[in-house]
């Protein structure tokens, strides 16, 4: 039986404000299949996706990324582990939108070889290549690579999130990714251009997990929905059992469906 690359078990996880923002929320997610959390907006999955990626210590509870307890660790660590993260803010905190195109990609790469010489020195011969290749395998259309990051458009500036995030090296290969509305705000190209790169993961048999409040977008990608309703799983269906009243009902909190062997991957 194959491993799922994310589990959590009983999270809590408290808002800014110091309120319980998830509430004992437990799913597992596998290699190759695309998990969506449909919810409305501040029911508690921009909470849940930031303790998993490291930003937020849980209360109570445990995740686990690859077999690995990673409740504690630190957002480098996970990163590391293979996630990739691709926040709700893109400006504030997917990218230094004062630093360069460049700068921004080799961001989260600058410690490891072949970016890496040593732990002080950058060999900027791989880096112009790396940034190069990445601009080009995500599309990033960019004036130039010295160009501050601030100055390109919400489509691009998601393309090149994605361009650092999904990036590989030696050391790391992509393994999960937590998309927090990630399509929110562009326009329809750009919308249908990260939907395909998103796809395209989990065709290579990466795990993603895809909150979302566009209901048709969660149908379209997701193999299993998790309806999220002020901080609790309100249920767990497969997408071709899912029905758009029902979803609705339990995002509204009016139904709550008990976890049938919620756990188990659809069959393909």
């Amino acid at each position: 039986v194959e491993s799922p690359v994310l589990k959590v078990e009983n999270l809590n996880v408290l808002s800014d404000k110091g309120v319980l923002a998830v509430k004992n929320v437990s799913f597992e997610v596998y290699p190759g299949e695309i998990f969506g959390i449909a919810g409305i907006a501040g029911s508690g999955q921009e909470e849940l996706a930031e303790a998993i990626a490291g930003l937020r210590k849980p209360l109570r509870g445990r995740i686990i990324i690859d077999g690995q307890d990673v409740t504690e660790a630190s957002p480098r660590k996970i990163f590391e582990l293979g996630v990739a993260y691709i926040p709700e803010d893109r400006i504030g905190v997917g990218i230094l939108p004062n630093l360069t195109v460049w700068e921004n990609i080799v961001l989260r790469h600058h410690r490891y070889p072949p970016i890496a010489k040593n732990m002080f020195l950058l060999n900027f011969n791989e880096i112009y290549g790396f940034v190069h290749r990445r601009i080009k395998e995500l599309n990033v259309v960019t004036s130039s690579i010295f160009a501050p990051a601030k100055t390109l458009s919400g489509g691009n500036i998601q393309r090149l999130i994605l361009a650092r995030e999904l990036a590989e090296n030696p050391q790391r290969k992509t393994k999960l990714i937590i998309a927090v509305y990630p399509t929110r705000g562009l326009d329809v190209g750009a919308t249908e251009y990260v939907r395909k790169v998103l796809l395209r993961q989990r065709d290579k048999g990466i795990a993603v997990l895809l909150i979302s409040e566009d209901l048709e977008e969660i149908l379209m990608l997701s193999d299993r929905i998790a309806v999220i309703h002020n901080g609790e799983i309100m249920g767990i269906v497969s997408a071709e059992e899912a029905n758009i009243e029902e979803i609705g009902l339990m995002m509204g909190g009016a139904l709550k469906k008990t976890p049938q062997k919620v756990e188990e991957k659809p069959k393909t």
